[in-house]
């Protein structure tokens, strides 16, 4: 690159920096003396999940864990919804709702006998169904930074979280015996739900008058698990469900959004999120054709989904 080119380069970076750092950090115009503020927005949440779960059959002839399941790389481009309404007396009430299709994934089913030796291990694909989820959240400003740059607020908050997939194929692993025919049926059908309650703490930090930077934290105290598979292939198995799993634990989700006003009151955000829920105490049941139930130890069930969010925010 020639130097004339260069230094034009630098002048148009340096009046682009100008243009979005020389208006006060904070916004001239009065606040508005109205009861309420109302936030609408809609975005996009390019996301990537994982579902894993292992249980102990309490056999000693197999493994601890016997059996493992992990429903990983299932990629999700979820549309969300959400509006915010912030009283004058620093309360706030928002919610929030997010659907997507699944788009890609791979199921990959391990068995182990006593050493943990590995004796089966199957992969499918997952090419269905979908996932959704709504947020509920009520909360209070607890103070504002000097020079209206910006505010740090408290929630409490309801999510209830559900994510289906349906894997299809079966390749034999271990032992290398190749692929299964399967025709392309379903082989296992998966549904997970995670019902939680949410506290955190978020804030914003008015860098000029058009960006600023948002971040929130939430520790999810408790959350239940309930989650209901179909295993299509197994004549031994009932078919709704063969296998369901019911628990509590713990989670946590985080996000930070970058925002930049584009014109009045219209704002354009990109930012990243991550949310994951875990088990710490649960049972998981076999529901054999024949009739009888059997209930073992459910070792480990967690579900994380990440990735980049883009929206557009209007406030009024």
């Amino acid at each position: 690159m020639s130097s004339p080119i260069r230094l034009r380069a630098a002048l148009y970076v340096c009046l682009g920096l100008s243009v979005l750092f020389s208006e006060p950090a904070y916004s001239e115009e009065t606040l508005q003396y109205s009861n309420l503020e109302i936030e609408l927005g809609a975005k996009t949440w390019i996301s990537q999940g994982q579902t894993k779960w292992s249980g102990n059959s309490l056999d000693p002839l197999f493994g601890n864990p016997t059996s493992e399941l992990d429903y990983k790389d299932v990629w999700s481009n979820v549309v969300e919804l959400d509006g915010q309404v912030s009283l004058r007396n620093g309360m706030f009430f928002r919610g929030q709702f997010g659907y997507g299709g699944i788009d890609d994934g791979e199921l990959i089913d391990d068995d182990f006998l006593a050493g943990q030796n590995l004796f089966s291990r199957t992969q499918s694909n997952i090419d269905g169904s979908n996932l959704w989820y709504l947020n509920a959240d009520v909360g209070l400003k607890l103070l504002s930074f000097s020079g209206r740059r910006g505010s740090l607020k408290a929630f409490v908050g309801y999510q209830y979280w559900q994510e289906t997939y349906e894997a299809k194929g079966l390749i034999q692993l271990v032992p290398p015996v190749g692929t299964v025919p399967t025709g392309g049926q379903t082989v296992i059908t998966n549904e997970v739900q995670w019902n939680s309650i949410r506290l955190g703490v978020e804030g914003r930090y008015q860098f000029t008058r058009r960006f600023s930077i948002d971040g929130n934290a939430a520790f999810i105290p408790y959350t239940s698990l309930k989650n209901e598979d179909i295993h299509h292939l197994r004549p031994d198995l009932s078919q709704d469900p063969s296998i369901s799993m019911r628990g509590s634990g713990i989670g946590a989700n985080f996000e930070v959004t970058a925002s930049y006003m584009i014109v009045k009151q219209l704002f354009l955000d990109l930012g990243y999120r991550y949310w994951w829920v875990q088990v710490t105490d649960g049972d998981l049941q076999f529901h054999f054709s024949n009739g009888p139930t059997s209930t073992v130890n459910l070792n480990e069930f967690q579900t994380i989904r990440q990735g980049v969010t883009l929206g557009l925010n209007y406030k009024f």
